[in-house]
């Protein structure tokens, strides 16, 4: 199944070869669980083999296995999901109730929780491997989930394999559209572990921490730090109760990156000493987490020094970033991340011209679908043109970025561009000057 995974990738019918990490995401496992099935020991588990077959489409007289046979109205007998129409869109959420796959349930699809207009919705595990899962009802009664005894491992893969789409759809939409369908999972995790035992149980607190910590930055690009405060908090609790020093160290960092929104340099770098105690056995990953965030905590008390000395060390480690947890992606994904890093600590020094080459190099490397990074990148940019005596550029990118904050209703991008009006003081009585404030008075 590698060699036909990454046969598949590379076929010239798809133009551009497609990343390990999209087809992964599509199988509900990690890009580094993928290099591994492409280029390790041929997967055996059965189960997966056809799942993964059904997934990517696989015509079966060209397998090596059979395919479950659909039964009769099967694919009928299920009621459609019912979707408010103001409700936010949101991705499908798997429960998987026990009991013997072979037999037909009475009702595939049964409610177990609701947040507030949105129900979970349950589904036996032939109907989740087939890949005809609903997604959420609006209205209906719900089910608790005592009745359910165990939690199958491909509902807690599935979790997890959702998180990196996540990221990206902030990204791209801002924080508010994702908000409401992180949150469902949240308590679909939380009804989860009331049943959950044994291994599954650990792997559902440790999905969890890697949620909450979700969490904690979709409510700090929605600019609520009280909120966000929580769910941190949340995820160093839960890190505890998995007692992997991974993750509580990632959850500490995840406390100093709200210092840094709050400008308290000194608290962020206290946080960050406190995750980087006994570095040498962290993962590279949490090194680099803790060191940008370090950087950014000398750069708020005005020591050059320290910032790019922590940025040189995390730099050093980005590319031995290789593990499997599901959370801070974002090191691998960003174009240039230490120069995104870098850039913005130099804006935090008032170095401006320094910091202007950086953000030409970062923006020009990013995705279409970064949208909302793009318009905070534009507005870091207008700050640097601004510090660097450039008034005519900062309105440009200032009109580029307050185009995205429309788009996406990004605080942390409103944030940003009302900061630029700030180093545009001494233009606010020219033309220019009030240009940018026409822009800033639409947000």
């Amino acid at each position: 199944m590698g060699r036909v995974i990454a046969a598949y990738r590379n076929h010239p019918h798809h133009t551009v070869a497609l990343s390990q990490e999209t087809v992964a995401g599509w199988m509900g496992i990690t890009q580094t669980q993928l290099s591994r099935i492409e280029s390790g020991e041929p997967a055996t588990d059965l189960t997966k083999l056809i799942r993964w077959a059904e997934l990517l489409h696989i015509p079966e007289d060209l397998l090596w296995f059979k395919l479950p046979r659909q039964r009769p109205n099967e694919a009928t007998s299920a009621p459609a999901p019912v979707v408010s129409p103001t409700a936010p869109a949101v991705p499908d959420i798997l429960g998987v109730p026990p009991g013997d796959s072979a037999a037909p349930p009475a009702d595939p699809y049964r409610v177990i929780a609701n947040v507030g207009e949105v129900v979970i919705v349950a589904i036996d595990r032939r109907t989740f491997l087939a890949g005809s899962g609903a997604g959420f009802l609006v209205g209906g009664t719900v089910m608790p989930l005592a009745s359910y005894q165990q939690v199958a491992p491909e509902a807690i893969e599935y979790l997890v394999a959702q998180l990196d789409g996540y990221y990206r759809a902030d990204a791209a939409l801002g924080p508010h559209a994702v908000i409401p369908s992180v949150l469902v999972q949240q308590e679909l995790i939380r009804q989860f572990l009331r049943v959950a035992r044994g291994p599954e149980r650990h792997a559902l607190l440790r999905t969890s921490v890697a949620y909450a910590g979700l969490t904690t930055w979709l409510y700090q690009d929605a600019g609520d730090l009280v909120t966000a405060s929580h769910w941190a908090n949340q995820a160093l609790e839960l890190a505890h109760r998995v007692g992997d020093t991974q993750l509580v160290r990632h959850a500490l960092t995840n406390k100093a990156m709200i210092c840094t929104d709050q400008q308290d340099g000194p608290g962020t770098l206290d946080l960050t000493s406190a995750a980087l105690t006994d570095e040498n056995g962290l993962c590279a990953k949490v090194r680099v987490q803790a060191m940008q965030q370090t950087a950014h905590g000398y750069g708020l008390i005005g020591d050059r020094r320290g910032a790019e000395y922590a940025l040189d060390k995390a730099a050093a480690l980005l590319a031995r970033v290789d593990d499997d947890y599901p959370w801070f992606n974002a090191c691998r994904r960003t174009p240039g991340y230490i120069e995104v890093q870098r850039a913005t600590c130099y804006n935090r020094l008032g170095l401006g011209r320094e910091a202007l080459p950086l953000w030409e190099q970062v923006i020009s490397a990013l995705p279409s679908t970064a949208r909302r990074d793009k318009g905070v990148y534009r507005a870091r940019q207008a700050t640097a043109h601004a510090q660097a005596g450039n008034p005519e550029a900062a309105a440009d990118a200032v009109t580029h970025a307050v185009t995205v904050a429309q788009e996406t209703s990004s605080a942390r991008l409103r944030q940003e561009l009302h900061g630029v009006w700030q180093h545009l003081t001494p233009w606010h009585d020219h033309e220019i000057g009030r240009q940018v404030k026409a822009l800033l008075v639409t947000l």
